[in-house]
């Protein structure tokens, strides 16, 4: 039975409280959705590039390899249930490999996932080459497929969602939450908004925080014993979509990890998105822009002359001192799910079902099959 006898406020605009607030509907909570209009593609998950790298994670056990797991199988399961034709979406993931010292432990990778019940499958360079000429490089060595992982448009998706949860009766308020306090059994939060018949204080019966940067602010005038004591950095990410006139017919695989930065093909011919960089701070350097069109120095002919259509950037939280992400029970009703860095998108439907979970909701009927999510520690 669910814990909460009310309104559950879902926080955050982003992928992770966007699929949050609509799981919930969906597992029959009653849910207000304080998230602001418009982030805007400086912030949260509208300048993410929504690249699900799950199974061919290096990660071989733990938490964080649970909920990769989770979250692809989510994934599959949940989107049938959106309207999967407004979310562009391309399966299939290759990560090439470039150093001989790598070979090994990818192809023991692949043999171990595949005993896990997960597809992946390791590619010889000369495979690679027959099929994809535009992923010639010196010291290509192969690289690893996984059929499973991929990526969805972030904008379509994060739209989708919100219609949907709007079919489902969430209420959404375009506020922001300036304060967050305890309230007998209930919360009360603070909100501020420019539209004068969103309210200036709500009280709910649970509260789920995902809002990135913005939690510890929130949290910070709380008892000591319920604060963030894992303090939260932010993490720049520069992006771009490239316009390739000579990259060759056959084009790419789909999307392709290539020394750490991710190619992403778009639908018109010889487009590409390209990202991203990680930059500590909020600042962005054209330096490190300019270290991942080239590759480090690495690029091939038909990237090098690539022309930079557009180009942008974004936030990431990135917990301090503990594992991202941050996914805990602060005190009763009130639960903190952020911190994702770069794996919001990946990671958003484990950790709405976690939520759901620690609220007590079970699975509507016909996702009663879905993975459950153990903790979140």
């Amino acid at each position: 039975m669910p814990i909460c006898h009310g309104p559950v406020a879902v926080v955050g605009a982003g992928g992770v409280g966007s699929v949050t607030a609509w799981w919930l509907a969906r597992c029959g909570a009653q849910v207000v959705w304080i998230a602001p209009q418009g982030t805007g593609p400086q912030r949260g998950s509208l300048a993410a590039l929504g690249v699900l790298m799950g199974h061919c994670s290096r990660r071989l056990r733990g938490r964080s390899w649970r909920l990769r797991r989770a979250s692809i199988a989510l994934w599959r399961q949940w989107l049938p249930l959106l309207d999967p034709n407004s979310i562009p979406q391309q399966w299939g993931l290759m990560v090439l490999c470039h150093q001989p010292d790598d070979v090994e432990q990818l192809q023991a990778l692949a043999r171990q996932r595949q005993g896990e019940g997960c597809p992946l499958a390791w590619r010889t360079r000369d495979q690679l080459l027959n099929h994809w000429p535009a992923l010639a490089a010196t010291d290509l060595q192969g690289g690893l497929w996984s059929p499973q992982d991929g990526q969805l448009d972030p904008g379509p998706l994060l739209a989708t969602l919100a219609m949907g949860a709007e079919r489902l009766g969430v209420q959404r308020w375009p506020a922001q939450v300036t304060g967050l306090k305890p309230s007998g059994q209930d919360w009360r939060l603070q909100l501020q908004a420019s539209d004068p018949d969103c309210p200036t204080t709500l009280s709910v019966s649970a509260v789920v925080l995902c809002p990135g940067l913005g939690a510890g602010p929130l949290l910070a005038a709380l008892d000591p014993a319920i604060q963030l004591n894992w303090p939260m950095s932010s993490v720049l990410g520069q992006a771009a979509e490239l316009h390739c006139p000579m990259l060759p017919p056959q084009g790419l695989p789909g999307p392709v990890v290539w020394r750490g930065v991710h190619l992403i093909p778009r639908p018109q011919r010889h487009h590409l998105w390209i990202g991203a960089t990680v930059e500590p701070g909020d600042r962005s350097q054209a330096r490190c822009l300019d270290q991942m069109l080239q590759l480090d120095g690495a690029a091939p002919g038909w990237l090098q002359e690539a022309q930079v259509v557009r180009r942008w950037q974004g936030l990431r939280a990135r917990p301090i001192g503990r594992p991202a992400p941050l996914l805990a029970t602060l005190a009763p009703g009130l639960l903190l799910t952020s911190g994702h860095y770069r794996n919001g998108i990946l990671l958003a439907p484990a950790t709405a079902a976690w939520t759901a979970q620690q609220l007590g909701f079970p699975a509507p009927e016909e996702c009663s099959g879905q993975s459950s999510i153990r903790d979140g520690n």
